[in-house]
C-alpha cells in the first residue's frame, strides 16, 4: 500500500494588509507627538534655568564689584544724610572719587577723571537702583558706623517673550571707616 502525500502548497500572506499599516502608522505618529512634545518641554526648561542662572551671575558680579568699593572706600560722599536714598553712589577710595550710576539700564562705574565703564553686561537690564544710607551712632563711645542698603532689580535682556524673568537683590555693605 503506498501513501500519497498531499502535494498541495500551503500559500502564506507574506507582508501588511492596509488596515494593519494604518494603524502602525497611527501608533507611530502618537508616539513621535509625544516623543517631541517631551523634548520640546526639556528645551525650555533647560533655556529657563539657564537664562535665570545668567541673571543671577551677572547681577552677583555687579553687586560684588560695588560691594568691593564700599568695603574699601574711606568715605561716603552720597548718599550724604542717614536715612537718604539716591540712584547714583559717590565714595572716596584712596583719595579719587568713584561714581555708580544708571545709564540706559545699564550700571556705570567711573573712577575719578577715567572714562566711565559699564559694569553690566548688555544683556541685563537694571531698572531700579537705589542706595540707601544707614547710620547706627554710639553716643557712649562716640563713635558712627554707617552702611548701605542696596536694592536692585534687573532683567535679561531678551526680544523673545518666552525668555523674559526678572529678579530683585536687597545687600546690606558696612563702611570699614569710621565718620
Amino acid at each position: 500500500m503506498i501513501l500519497r502525500k498531499n502535494n498541495k502548497k500551503r500559500k502564506f500572506k507574506t507582508g501588511f494588509t492596509l488596515m494593519e499599516l494604518l494603524i502602525y502608522m497611527a501608533v507611530l505618529s502618537i508616539m513621535s507627538v509625544v516623543v517631541s512634545d517631551s523634548f520640546l518641554t526639556l528645551n525650555k526648561g533647560r533655556d529657563n534655568i539657564e537664562i535665570k542662572s545668567e541673571l543671577n551671575s551677572n547681577l552677583s558680579f555687579v553687586l560684588e564689584k560695588v560691594k568691593y568699593d564700599i568695603s574699601v572706600a574711606e568715605g561716603l560722599n552720597f548718599p550724604a544724610v542717614a536715612g537718604e536714598s539716591a540712584a547714583a553712589l559717590d565714595l572716596s577710595i584712596g583719595g579719587e572719587n568713584i561714581y555708580y550710576s544708571l545709564d540706559q539700564g545699564r550700571l556705570l562705574r567711573q573712577a575719578g577723571a577715567a572714562e566711565p565703564e559699564f559694569i553690566s553686561p548688555e544683556n541685563l537690564n537694571i531698572s531700579n537702583l537705589s542706595f540707601t544710607r544707614l547710620e547706627n551712632v554710639n553716643p557712649f563711645l562716640g563713635s558712627k558706623k554707617v552702611s548701605l542698603e542696596i536694592n536692585i532689580s534687573g532683567a535679561y535682556n531678551s526680544g523673545d517673550p518666552g525668555r523674559q524673568y526678572e529678579q530683585d537683590r536687597k545687600i546690606m555693605v558696612n563702611l570699614n571707616a569710621d565718620f
